[in-house]
């Protein structure tokens, strides 16, 4: 709704203004007509509700059309290329991305009148996009319920353009973690993700290291919700599950636990420092991934496989070492180079890897409908 209102702000300002047109128009017709196609065409990104071609395609060169072309083609732009308003707004996504310098980009495909062109380009060249975006078509033609399909496309929009040669991504609603090389799968693993009272965040971070046999640092919340109770009532079972603390001079507890096969981060841990304290690593509650919803966490992302998954990062040089670490109970960082970047997204809609054909993920966090 906020495109819709910059338009039609735009096109009543260049009804009440009588200024004379430009000697030489920045906007020709020729820009101007490609700017009400691409504007037209964008209800099938997803964008349905924002725009109005055919108000545009009314305007003539001059002073006024400008100014209101370049509103338009500025705001449509932006939400190509980062998302709508929608994504900006949204609290549970904490995933940026470099700004483009939007002005010098219309300078340039206004000099080149290639603005139908150049607003395409800024969209995802992706397969995913393609196959989401191609069910925006069909689904919009018959008319349907397409919104979960609006906001994914916009969730791709959001994402950076370039995820690099080498990373990992875990897509939440269908609890899969992938390693990525070259555009290609080369290992998947199944995951456990946050509950929906636990919501794991969507957000970029970069491993560092892989950790054999790791501490674990109980957070606040879990000391708060279980384990200082168990602390408190039977520091005996405590101390046999490994769990060591400190207690402030106002009675804080601080938790740790020490390594072993117990231990809640398993015997394996990716390090990927970031501010939400999540982290992808080892369970001893093997048998939940047996379950197809695995919304189960704390908000921690826990996977089917970490050996394999380590084994897959550091390279055969350190797969030795780590067999070797995993039967002792020495806590090892084996670091990782070069740093690895690893995306959490949500997608409810995408292609699935295993079919290539697109596919739908239950919407566990309830976020489609916002």
């Amino acid at each position: 709704m906020r495109f819709l209102a910059l338009v039609t702000a735009a096109l009543l300002a260049g009804a009440a203004t009588a200024s004379a047109p430009q000697a030489t128009p920045r906007w020709s017709e020729q820009d101007l007509a490609q700017l009400a196609d691409t504007v037209e065409a964008a209800r099938d990104e997803g964008l349905h509700e924002s725009y109005s071609g055919t108000a545009i395609a009314m305007m003539a060169p001059g002073a006024d059309t400008d100014g209101q072309a370049d509103t338009i083609a500025l705001a449509l732009a932006r939400d190509f290329y980062e998302g709508s308003d929608r994504m900006r707004s949204d609290p549970s996504w904490h995933l940026t991305r470099g700004k483009l310098d939007y002005r010098t980009w219309l300078n340039a495909a206004l000099a080149r009148h290639s603005i139908e062109k150049s607003l395409r380009d800024l969209l995802p060249a992706t397969a995913n996009y393609e196959a989401v975006q191609t069910e925006m078509v069909r689904c919009r033609r018959k008319h349907g319920d397409c919104g979960a399909l609006e906001v994914n496309l916009d969730r791709l929009r959001a994402l950076p353009r370039d995820l690099g040669r080498r990373y990992l991504i875990v897509n939440v609603p269908a609890y899969r973690l992938d390693l990525i090389e070259d555009g290609k799968i080369v290992a998947s693993h199944k995951v456990i993700v946050g509950k929906p009272n636990k919501q794991t965040p969507i957000f970029k971070a970069t491993v560092t290291g892989v950790t054999i046999n790791p501490w674990w640092n109980v957070p606040c919340s879990i000391v708060d919700e279980s384990i200082g109770k168990l602390i408190r009532t039977n520091p005996e079972e405590a101390a046999r599950r490994g769990y060591v603390f400190t207690k402030s001079a106002n009675g804080t507890l601080t938790v740790r636990q020490k390594p072993g096969p117990d231990n809640a981060l398993g015997q394996i841990k990716l390090e990927m420092p970031n501010p939400y304290d999540v982290y992808i690593h080892d369970t001893p509650s093997r048998n939940l991934f047996l379950h197809d919803r695995r919304a189960l966490s704390h908000g921690c992302i826990r996977t089917e496989d970490p050996e394999g998954l380590a084994a897959s990062l550091l390279g055969n040089d350190k797969a030795l070492a780590i067999g070797l670490l995993l039967g002792t109970r020495i806590s090892k960082t084996i670091p990782l180079s070069p740093p690895l970047p690893v995306y959490v997204v949500y997608l409810t809609a995408g292609i699935d890897p295993e079919t290539g054909k697109l596919a739908r993920y239950d919407d566990i966090y309830h976020r489609d409908g916002d």
